[in-house]
């Protein structure tokens, strides 16, 4: 009967220093970074905002209306698919910029630009991006 007390007693202890832990952990923060580099069209689809296969605005395009919370699905006019696949990102409006994320939802790290322009994705987001948006920050 001790022996039974003592052992639910430890149990307890330890499931409280756990939780401690996971007290302690806090949660990281997201950043994101401005990639200006360049000035975009979209190489003039007629699209808000894309994300380009290749570095540079080169390679198949993906062309942005608005939102895309999960990019899964998604193809390049190449035929590769678009998440977890672009290299940089442009814009194409004059009032809105855009935007891509690591995590689907606008979730995690992001890079974006400026309307009008174009930039090569950090290397925390290159080859590793799940969400998009074409319409960002429009003034």
């Amino acid at each position: 009967m001790r022996l039974r007390g003592i052992r639910r007693k430890a149990g307890l202890v330890a499931a409280m220093a756990l939780v401690g832990v996971g007290a302690a952990v806090a949660p990281a923060s997201a950043t994101g970074w401005n990639v200006d580099s360049w000035s975009d069209h979209c190489n003039y689809t007629g699209a808000y905002g894309c994300l380009y296969y290749s570095p540079n605005g080169a390679g198949g395009i993906f062309k942005g209306y608005g939102y895309y919370s999960d990019l899964s699905g998604y193809k390049f006019s190449d035929g590769h698919a678009v998440r977890n696949n672009a290299a940089s990102i442009g814009s194409y409006t004059t009032n809105c910029g855009a935007t891509t994320w690591v995590y689907a939802n606008s979730g995690g790290d992001y890079n974006w630009v400026h309307a009008g322009r174009g930039g090569n994705l950090t290397s925390a987001l290159r080859n590793n991006e799940n969400s998009f948006d074409a319409t960002a920050n429009c003034t």
